[in-house]
């Protein structure tokens, strides 16, 4: 019987582990990707308007694009590409909010980026990472 209970503990820990890795990101959080050291601010977070957005990549990857969605009453996306600085040593890309920028503040309220991303490499090969946040 004891056997039998063990067969029944495994396959249930099976389901339970194909069901967690299946679930999307509607809660915010970046999907996972070797390219990527991390996004900032951190998927989930709650920041303010200032706060700049970007992401850290493996040293054989570069930026391609960084897109903004602002909250939904707040207007379309925001390309930010061309006002993003590179921290070479890093690998960082970030677009710092302001007066005279695409984006001036962001908006309140849940705002997401999109960072897509090449293998220098392989250029040709895209992949993105997609993470929001809360602003207050």
């Amino acid at each position: 019987m004891s056997i039998a209970a063990l067969i029944l503990f495994g396959i249930a820990g099976l389901v339970v582990a194909v069901l967690v890795s299946g679930e999307d990101d509607t809660d915010g959080t970046a999907t996972p990707s070797p390219a990527v050291d991390r996004v900032i601010p951190a998927a989930g977070d709650e920041v303010l308007q200032q706060q700049q957005v970007g992401v850290v990549l493996d040293p054989r990857y570069r930026l391609s694009s960084l897109v903004i969605y602002p909250s939904s009453g707040a207007g379309g996306a925001v390309d930010v590409t061309g006002e993003v600085v590179h921290v070479e040593g890093l690998n960082r890309f970030e677009f710092n909010p302001g007066a005279g920028r695409l984006v001036e503040a962001l908006s309140p309220d849940i705002n997401c980026a999109v960072a897509t991303f090449v293998l220098i490499a392989r250029p040709e090969e895209a992949d993105t990472v997609r993470w929001c946040f809360t602003v207050s």
